[in-house]
């Protein structure tokens, strides 16, 4: 003779190997001293950095330029003239500028004036995918002027608190 609760185990467990059943390998965390709240952010987590719009990068954004040493600050905006477009300030070492652009496709394009009327610098660079789009990276170079060759370098920009 069976016991009226077999049908309720038997249900029990089948429920159970179900949910164990869906407990891959491929949902645990990676493990080790190369762990951090980075790297543990998936490709299904990050947005894809090629459909990211102008809106999307408004805020303050820290700026490295690796071959001259300087470090300082973006901050971004719209564009007042130009929904889709940024505006915004660039802070680094004495300079203060004046940036626009647009960010089409995974890239970053801002034009940098120092006088909101003539081109000083072009900024141009990619959105990093395994940032999440936190992190561009690209090339920085100044318009030959007043006998003065252009200056070039990297840059990183990274969003503040990132």
């Amino acid at each position: 003779m069976t016991s009226p609760c077999l049908p309720v185990a038997v249900a029990f467990a089948a429920a159970l190997c179900l949910l164990v059943g869906c407990a891959s390998p491929s949902t645990t965390l990676p493990s080790g001293p190369a762990t951090s709240s980075a790297s543990l952010a998936s490709d299904a987590e990050c947005p894809d950095v090629t459909r990211l719009r102008s809106a999307q990068l408004y805020g303050t954004w820290e700026l490295e330029l690796i071959a001259t040493g300087q470090r300082g600050q973006l901050t971004l905006r719209q564009h007042p003239e130009f929904s889709e477009s940024l505006r915004g300030e660039f802070r680094y070492g004495t300079q203060r500028s004046i940036a626009s652009g647009d960010v089409e496709a995974g890239e970053f394009n801002l034009d940098e004036s120092l006088d909101g009327k003539s081109l000083y610098a072009f900024w141009s660079g990619q959105l990093t995918p395994a940032k999440c789009g936190a992190e561009i990276r690209g090339t920085w170079q100044t318009l030959p002027r007043d006998g003065k060759p252009s200056v070039e370098s990297p840059f990183v920009l990274r969003r503040e608190g990132w």
